[in-house]
């Protein structure tokens, strides 16, 4: 999903590595406000930048960072990431001077492209879907596992993310990988009801403002029998708060954590109405 790339220098030495700068993603915000004062010396005593932007409904606002050296923002200037997933190299493009954040690879993705790999869901002829797609590793490995994939993200992204799958996938997995535009809840009519068997979405769950969006969109792809899994580091009560949400219409748990790179995984399932009477 495109995130908002935002930055400035604080005055008491800490670097922030985000440059202000108008790019295809995102428009340059309107507003940008930074929660100063304890809670926000807090937040930089763990490496953590929020950025509050006051725009309409699609806007993206936070930019949650955890590098807080230079050395450690290298690895997102690097044109290409390689990984090694299913017996292939894979090689994803990256663009954080032109696309920021949105095209760069998460922890989140990493981890969940590992769970996949250990087999802990079956893939093989299965329908699968990945939201906010970014970079699109957790799509194409979940492709070159087997899955009948469509990797989303919203229309600006496309392009981008098509050249990752294209460098990536064999052609006779690109036949039955599809790119397609998904802003959530906005255009599910492009998408049949419960149309996939597994729902996949890597470090998603970052924007307060999209959280109704989105578990619509979960909602509308969601059959009784589909699986959804969310790979994400817990930064912030909201983040509890959309679990909280989650489970109100599906059964959660967590299936998966990284300790190292502390990511989560959690798996859902639509609740069955014989359990909610």
């Amino acid at each position: 999903m495109c995130r908002a790339f935002c930055g400035s220098w604080n005055v008491l030495g800490f670097f922030f590595f985000f440059l202000l700068r108008r790019h295809p993603l995102t428009q340059v915000p309107s507003q940008i406000s930074l929660r100063f004062g304890r809670d926000m010396q807090k937040k930089l005593d763990k490496g953590f930048l929020h950025l509050s932007e006051q725009r309409g409904a699609g806007g993206m606002a936070l930019v949650p960072y955890e590098e807080t050296t230079e050395l450690g923002l290298q690895k997102f200037h690097k044109p290409l990431a390689t990984f090694s997933f299913a017996n292939h190299t894979i090689q994803i493009r990256q663009d954080w001077r032109h696309l920021g954040v949105a095209a760069v690879v998460w922890d989140a993705a990493i981890v969940l492209s590992t769970y996949l790999e250990m087999g802990a869901v079956e893939l093989r002829g299965r329908s699968a879907v990945e939201l906010g797609a970014g970079t699109g590793l957790v799509g194409i490995v979940a492709a070159l596992l087997g899955a009948h994939v469509t990797i989303t993200d919203r229309k600006v992204a496309l392009e981008f993310l098509k050249s990752n799958v294209q460098a990536n996938l064999p052609p006779h997995i690109q036949s039955k990988t599809v790119v397609k535009e998904l802003t959530w809840g906005q255009n599910l009519g492009s998408f049949s009801p419960g149309e996939f068997d597994l729902i996949l979405g890597a470090d998603i769950i970052y924007l307060e403002e999209t959280f109704t969006d989105l578990l619509q969109t979960l909602e509308h792809l969601c059959s009784n029998h589909s699986v959804i899994l969310l790979a994400c580091r817990i930064r912030y009560e909201r983040d509890n708060n959309f679990l909280a949400m989650l489970e109100r219409q599906f059964t959660v748990r967590r299936v998966h954590y990284d300790p190292e790179k502390d990511v989560h995984i959690y798996e859902a399932q639509k609740r069955n109405q014989k359990e909610d009477l």
